[in-house]
């Protein structure tokens, strides 16, 4: 509880200063703080996760933690700035002119989350991890097949929708579609890792089968949570006039639902340890899901009606119902896993 507690009362206070529509003190809302905060997740992963804390061990708390957030600020303004402020004035996509860049290099980190995620998590850093190179060379290695399954991933599903080239490209998926359905991938993802202790794909014995099963399994499930989010909004959790007003944006919304989903998900297994584990490997592993997506489910509700515009002032699409849950959320994402993954509970106990 204490955790969840400071995580709220970080994140609500970073919300007053910089994105609050009535109160904030630099307002930097929807953009260009939206993207700042989501390579700022992305660069926790290369850290954290990629890289496994490297070069950080010989440090002593809480300077392990200070240290690690410092650089990890420094690398989410400074790369998402390159490519808007560099590689903008190529692109013109990419560009700030306007504030069209800040978006599409924010949807880089949709992508990127799963692409360098999976390998550190699901994959177990295969095959890097069997090749006896150091965890920096192995981080870096995770790094350059990052960068490949993120590049592939996005030229793929995200820049056609937002190419501002005169020779169209064929899109694959509406951009709707495809931020709503890829992120119910990194649902699959975060549900088969972290509570399901990398179910089904642990069960290959090999571990370049597991690998490359986590890798593809997660679409599979993906795709069929994709569908049942897509019904649950549809029919249980927006009002049909709140539908009708988001318009062609509504293909999108399961991500919305799915950063709840995926909060929980990180709380349950990394402060929560993952209860219950009592009973047997299976009823463990309902009980973790259905907890996390209930939970899921009461506060996208909780947020959409009430907390969103009451607390957070942000716009109501209809009278009663309103909110950008990605913002927020995510926001409480990165501020978790700084204080879990960089100070480890630096000051608290997990008990």
């Amino acid at each position: 509880m204490a955790v969840f507690l400071i995580v709220h009362a970080i994140s609500l206070g970073v919300w007053r200063l910089f994105v609050d529509s009535r109160l904030a003190v630099w307002k930097y809302s929807p953009q260009p703080f939206g993207m700042y905060l989501f390579w700022g997740i992305l660069v926790l992963v290369f850290i954290g996760f990629n890289f496994n804390m490297a070069g950080f061990s010989a440090l002593k708390q809480p300077v392990r933690g200070c240290v690690a957030t410092v650089l990890t600020f420094a690398l989410a303004f400074l790369l998402p700035a390159t490519l808007v402020y560099g590689y903008g004035a190529l692109d013109s996509a990419f560009s700030a002119v306007g504030g069209t860049g800040y978006g599409a290099v924010g949807l880089i980190v949709l992508i990127g989350f799963y692409g360098f995620g999976i390998l550190a998590t699901g994959m177990a850093g295969w095959p890097w991890s069997d090749s006896g190179l150091s965890p920096v060379l192995s981080g870096f290695a995770q790094l350059v097949s990052g960068c490949c399954l993120t590049g592939l991933g996005y030229f793929l599903l995200i820049y056609p929708s937002i190419s501002t080239a005169s020779a169209p490209h064929a899109i694959l998926l509406p951009l709707p579609v495809a931020i709503g359905w890829f992120y119910s991938v990194i649902v699959a993802w975060l549900t088969t890792f972290l509570i399901f202790d990398n179910w089904p794909w642990s069960m290959l014995r090999r571990k370049s089968h597991m690998a490359l099963a986590a890798l593809v399994g997660n679409f599979l499930l993906g795709t069929a949570l994709y569908g049942v989010h897509l019904a649950l909004l549809r029919w249980v959790l927006i009002p049909p006039d709140a539908i009708e007003k988001i318009g062609e944006m509504f293909p999108s919304w399961p991500a919305q639902l799915g950063v709840w989903i995926a909060f929980w998900l990180i709380f349950w297994a990394n402060v929560a340890g993952n209860w219950p584990n009592r009973f047997g490997m299976g009823t463990n592993r309902v009980i973790r899901a259905a907890s996390c997506w209930s939970l899921g489910l009461i506060s996208f509700v909780v947020y959409t009606r009430w907390f969103s515009a009451a607390v957070l002032h942000e716009a109501e699409i209809v009278p009663g119902f309103g909110g950008d849950p990605l913002t927020w959320v995510d926001l409480l994402n990165y501020v978790m896993l700084i204080y879990v993954v960089y100070f480890q509970f630096y000051g608290l106990s997990r008990k």
